[in-house]
């Protein structure tokens, strides 16, 4: 299969995309930036023959349309930015732009393929959402209301395109060690020191988010091989998920948010 996956400058982005290409598939990976773009074609080793590196950004129509040129059968959603802090306080333009990119970019990257889909009456959408998707996330809001976003986008798709044989579906990852939480729990610490009304919660935000970051898998292969079922799986699930035993709290961490 023709597989176009965005975000794929390293993490599970780029683990996934090397396992579908050592699977024969032929891979587009694209990146947000041209200098990442060298060091990702060196990623895929011996199987570089059937896989295109190109630089796209999402948000550009530009950009968009430069990805339109290749002929698909499955989109990856993998694209996606966070930022952090207290919705009373953050920038609102830092919402805009985290929701600009893994809500709106998406979303109009997936239009572009949709009518072609819908012509030969087959195709596979995916998005990589987030367990933060699917439950509250303090202080990690920007980055999951977006993902909560995805989860009904994804729901609408899937019954409005299942007349046309394009399968939709969910791919929701846990906490992995990628750097993404990271930088992003970062982020809020470049302004919050300025905070009118946290100024004397700094430490039981600090102990919480050292939660989240000691949980985190070291290893992506088992979310990587998940996304590798929802691409080959012939009738795939409407959703897949790693790690499961974060899957299985969330029912308690809702209630507990």
């Amino acid at each position: 299969m023709k597989i176009l996956i965005t975000g794929c400058k390293g993490g599970i982005g780029l683990d996934a995309a090397r396992r579908l290409a050592v699977r024969g598939h032929t891979i587009y990976a694209t990146v947000h930036n041209e200098s990442s773009i060298e060091g990702v074609k060196a990623a895929f080793g011996e199987n570089k023959e059937n896989v295109t590196v190109e630089r796209i950004d999402i948000t550009d129509a530009a950009d968009r349309e430069k990805a339109a040129k290749w002929d698909i059968d499955v989109l990856i959603n993998n694209a996606a930015i966070g930022d952090s802090g207290p919705l009373a306080e953050i920038e609102i333009e830092k919402i805009r732009r985290v929701l600009e990119v893994n809500i709106f970019g998406a979303l109009e990257l997936t239009r572009i393929f949709i009518p072609r889909m819908a012509e030969r009456k087959s195709g596979r959408i995916i998005f990589i959402g987030s367990m933060a998707g699917l439950m509250p996330t303090p202080f990690l809001a920007p980055y999951g209301m977006s993902k909560f976003a995805l989860e009904s986008i994804a729901f609408s798709l899937r019954t409005e395109l299942k007349p046309f044989g394009i399968k939709v579906v969910m791919v929701n990852p846990g906490g992995y060690h990628t750097d993404f939480n990271q930088k992003n729990i970062g982020k809020k610490y470049e302004w919050l020191d300025n905070s009118v009304l946290y100024k004397g919660h700094m430490d039981v935000i600090k102990k919480s988010e050292g939660m989240i970051i000691r949980s985190e898998l070291q290893d992506t292969s088992s979310i990587a091989r998940q996304i590798v079922r929802a691409v080959e799986d012939k009738s795939p699930r409407r959703r897949y998920v790693a790690p499961l035993w974060q899957w299985w709290l969330i029912p308690l961490l809702r209630e507990l948010a």
